[in-house]
């Protein structure tokens, strides 16, 4: 309940009814902005970054809280089900346990997406642009903005573009690692299941009854961490066409 009561109290605290008037408040301010300038010398899109990361480091701490806490009890109930005896009580269990499994993987994702805003929240803000342009002053504050990111080689754009594809970068290069550290721990898990379980097989003890479900959604969440490493690399090591598309670009 915390997770969706704290953050949507911060947002309105902060003056912001819901979405629209976040969208609204992004398209406002960089309107308004300065882009030859720097983000802290254009108040409201300086004041609305600031907010943004706030609202991702709550987002975050809350998710990591759950993320630890389901930990605990994924791991608790693997050993419940492991010295359960066989019948009704210990499938119970081990559909209890499959369920926790996918809430902590979900728990996890929601972690890093939201480490991901508070490390470059500029570039979250930018991603509540509409796709096709809003208002006019907006078409022409992102028609001024592309052709300034693609006018120079990434190290040298300056302004608020310039700004804006640091974060950008960020954006994309922090979800890069953490997803790559992720994937790596999951498939981990899940071939070290398999590991042992074959290697029960072999002395003839019998399998521990979690190692069908570790096996499959940690690999499954592995394999689908890896790709989403791989994704964020291709724009971290080339984030302008991205960008420039993100922006409305082609």
């Amino acid at each position: 309940m915390a997770f969706f009561v704290l953050p949507a109290l911060l947002v309105s605290l902060r003056g912001f009814t819901g979405e629209a008037a976040l969208v609204a408040a992004s398209e406002s301010a960089f309107v308004h902005a300065d882009l030859g300038g720097r983000v802290a010398d254009s108040g409201a899109l300086a004041e609305l970054t600031a907010r943004w990361r706030e609202f991702h480091v709550v987002k975050a701490l809350i998710a990591g809280v759950l993320v630890l806490v389901l930990a605990g009890r994924t791991s608790a109930l693997r050993q419940a089900v492991e010295t359960a005896e066989r019948g009704r009580r210990r499938w119970s269990l081990l559909g209890a346990y499959g369920a926790v499994v996918l809430w902590l993987l979900g728990a996890l994702t929601v972690l890093l997406a939201n480490a991901q805003g508070a490390v470059a929240p500029l570039a979250s803000v930018a991603s509540l642009l509409p796709a096709e342009g809003g208002p006019g002053e907006l078409r022409g504050v992102l028609a001024d903005l592309r052709p300034a990111l693609e006018a120079d080689s990434p190290s040298r754009v300056g302004g608020i573009a310039g700004e804006l594809l640091g974060d950008f970068t960020r954006y994309h290069a922090v979800l890069a690692v953490l997803a790559a550290g992720a994937g790596v721990v999951f498939m981990t898990v899940a071939l070290r299941a398999v590991s042992r379980r074959w290697r029960q097989r072999r002395t003839g003890r019998s399998s521990q009854p979690t190692w069908v479900v570790t096996a499959t959604l940690y690999g499954a969440a592995g394999g689908f961490f890896l790709l989403l490493s791989l994704a964020n690399t291709s724009t971290w090591i080339d984030p302008v066409p991205a960008l420039v598309a993100t922006l409305g670009g082609s």
